[in-house]
């Protein structure tokens, strides 16, 4: 059954008069469909271009080219293909780099897929994580992604599942050493059988190629120990002996991506490819689905004494016809050899071409310098310069150069710096400062008054003090006061008085009235001598009278000595500084009207002997003398031991003293014709 779709996936028919159907698949390979309807039959009407079918639920094919062939049977035939060949609408337009270190395979995939107008597939499986480069330009995305597995070592096959929309896509490795899962038998279900055993492509020593051309041609020499070539184990060259062949594939520009795809066709074909071509007449519907692409499959052939264990890279069924069904098997995948076949093909008719020149361009400068300031020259290394072959320069030194020895003024000019703003200075001792004097012996300084003076101090007159009031008295008191007891009564007799300056003789002795004066005391004024009566605390109250008197103190003349003895002062300064503030202000200097006379020529200045060389301010090397020829290719390079691409690097040259310095570079490089834009 032919089921039909439109460009959206709707299904607008089924042809149930379809026949001549016929299914051809292809490892790795884009498949076909074929059937046919009469010419008569309505269901011509949706079969249009790129229109998509289905037969019995298998893979989905688009409408491509049709045939009317009006004969006996009056019928349309249709050949329809794999929609994987949707890829081939879109192209990688340009030049397109991707891969190396940090870029996987399901990566590279994805950047192919990316660039769909409509995304109709998707990634879903790879079994793959090389790090790869790869290099296309103006590719159909189909063989960008077909080139994807070309390096990769051992069978590997692409899946498709157009059961689902967006369409997924698998790269898978192809297991061909486990256990058979189809027999085809001699005498059971094998029709026909042809073996084709092809020794003409056998390689077992392989020079791959890449990009550019003659002695710039990108080889595997830089990534596999300076061999330009990969060769065979000894049993296979003991075997076959050195066969050489030449590997030119210019989308190469990484060596390592171009030795490992080497390695895996030198594995391919070390070996001769042998293909079957079976007849094979399926007996069930279990044998029909057990035929696929990639099984493993094992011919079982006695009377050539034959088991093979191989797997199927090619299915031809006819629905109608079994007979004219068959399978493809072979020891190997075939298709590398193939494109390696077709690769000498081409190389032999010259159909291999230079994507690339080698080109040698110059400049040249001239400058006067100074040991602080040296001759610069910038150049440019495109990043289209695939291959640096060399970087040469010629420096010459010579004295500094003057053209004239004075200038001329015509007017008057006045010239005046200005400062913006304040502007402080600090000046700073430097460090403690200590100072000592010291006198040599002990020194004597006397003061003397002008003679003896005589001081008088007199009261103005008599002066009564009275006390008002009682006083207690207890024996406390008159054990404390000037008291002594009565003579007769016992009675404290006691007497208040102020003394005069007149000691007397006797102590305690009494006054001509009979009053007691206490011991110690020296003359005392009679307050009169009296008694308080007793068992009376009270004091009654008294007065005190003080007599007019004179105090007279007489200061003789008289002297003051004083000696200071030998000693030193230390004096010490701590650290300081001092700050003065000078602020904002200008000078203005008038320069009068004058003129210089101009002496014309070449005056030459300094005696340079020897310079240093300086790769993007880097100093890389001295010389001596005034005149090198330098190789400065290996001075270029960078941490990663190539020279950078795409950017500007400079070259200074100092002398050692003024100098007029001449500089020629020459650059030599292949160079591939690749640009964005063109003028």
């Amino acid at each position: 059954m032919i089921e039909i779709f439109d460009k959206s996936r709707r299904r607008v028919a089924i042809a149930e008069n379809a026949h001549a159907i016929s299914e051809q698949q292809r490892i790795n390979a884009v498949w076909y469909l074929y059937f046919s309807l009469p010419y008569k039959d309505p269901k011509n009407e949706y079969c249009k271009p790129f229109y998509y079918v289905r037969h019995n639920g298998g893979e989905l094919y688009r409408i491509m080219p049709e045939t009317l062939a009006v004969d006996e049977s009056g019928s349309v035939a249709y050949q329809c293909e794999h929609v994987l060949a949707t890829l081939i609408d879109n192209i990688l337009f340009g030049y397109h780099v991707v891969g190396n270190l940090g870029t996987y395979t399901p990566d590279v995939i994805r950047y192919v897929l990316d660039h769909q107008l409509v995304k109709n597939w998707v990634l879903d499986e790879c079994d793959y994580r090389n790090q790869f480069e790869y290099g296309w330009e103006q590719e159909s995305l189909l063989s960008a992604l077909f080139s994807v597995a070309t390096p990769l070592a051992g069978p590997y096959i692409w899946r498709t599942n157009t059961a689902v929309y967006p369409w997924r896509l698998s790269l898978k490795r192809l297991d061909t050493t486990g256990r058979p899962e189809m027999y085809v038998r001699r005498r059971h279900n094998m029709t026909s059988y042809q073996r084709q055993r092809d020794p003409q492509n056998i390689v077992t020593r392989l020079y791959p190629l890449g990009y550019g051309e003659g002695v710039n041609q990108l080889g595997i020499g830089s990534v596999n120990g300076g061999v330009p070539y990969l060769q065979s184990p000894k049993a296979i060259t003991d075997k076959y002996g050195i066969i050489e062949r030449v590997w030119t594939d210019r989308r190469y520009e990484d060596p390592a991506s171009l030795k490992a795809a080497a390695a895996a066709m030198l594995q391919e074909l070390q070996e001769p490819a042998v293909s079957y071509s079976v007849g094979y007449q399926e007996m069930t519907a279990s044998d029909f689905d057990k035929a696929a692409i990639g099984k493993r499959l094992r011919m079982v052939y006695p009377e050539i004494g034959e088991n093979v264990d191989t797997f199927i890279t090619e299915i031809k069924r006819d629905y109608e016809d079994v007979e004219r069904s068959s399978l493809v098997v072979a020891n190997k995948e075939t298709s590398i050899a193939s494109s390696l076949a077709d690769m000498a093909d081409r190389q032999r008719i010259e159909q291999t071409y230079a994507q690339g020149a080698t080109q040698i361009y110059s400049q040249a400068l001239q400058a006067n310098c100074d040991a602080a300031s040296g001759a610069v020259m910038d150049f440019f290394i495109p990043a289209e310069m695939r291959i640096i072959n060399k970087v040469l320069v010629k420096v010459r030194v010579a004295k500094f150069r003057a053209y004239s020895k004075s200038t001329e003024s015509d007017a008057a000019k006045v010239v005046t710096s200005t400062t913006s703003d304040d502007q402080t200075r600090t000046s700073s001792d430097g460090g403690r400062t200590t100072s000592t004097t010291t006198t040599s012996d002990d020194q004597t300084r006397t003061s003397s008054d002008g003679g003896r003076t005589t001081a008088t101090s007199s009261s103005g007159g008599g002066q009564t003090t009275s006390s008002g009031g009682g006083a207690t008295s207890s024996a406390t008191a008159l054990e404390s006061s000037n008291v002594l007891p009565h003579e007769t009564t016992g009675q404290a007799v006691h007497n208040h008085g102020l003394h005069n300056g007149v000691k007397l003789a006797v102590y305690g002795g009494k006054t001509e009235d009979g009053a007691v004066i206490a011991a110690g005391y020296e003359n005392w004024v009679d307050s009169g001598a009296h008694i308080h009566p007793a068992h009376s605390h009270m004091i009654p109250s008294h007065t005190h009278t003080v007599d007019d008197h004179t105090h007279r103190v007489t200061i003789p003349a008289h002297s003051h000595t004083t000696t200071i003895p030998g000693h030193s002062h230390r004096v010490t300064i701590p650290d300081h500084r001092h700050t003065i503030t000078i602020p904002g202000h200008s000078h203005k200097v008038t320069v009068p009207s004058h003129s210089h006379n101009i002496t014309p020529g070449i005056y030459q200045y300094g005696n340079p002997q020897k310079f240093g060389l300086y790769i993007n301010g880097a100093k890389k090397a001295d010389f001596s003398g005034r005149t090198a020829e330098l190789d400065i290719t290996d001075l270029l390079t960078g941490s990663d031991n190539m020279i950078p691409r795409g950017s500007w690097l400079s070259l200074e040259v100092r002398p050692d003293d003024l100098a007029y310095i001449s500089i020629d570079l020459i650059v030599q490089g292949f160079i591939q014709s690749r640009g964005d834009k063109t003028v």
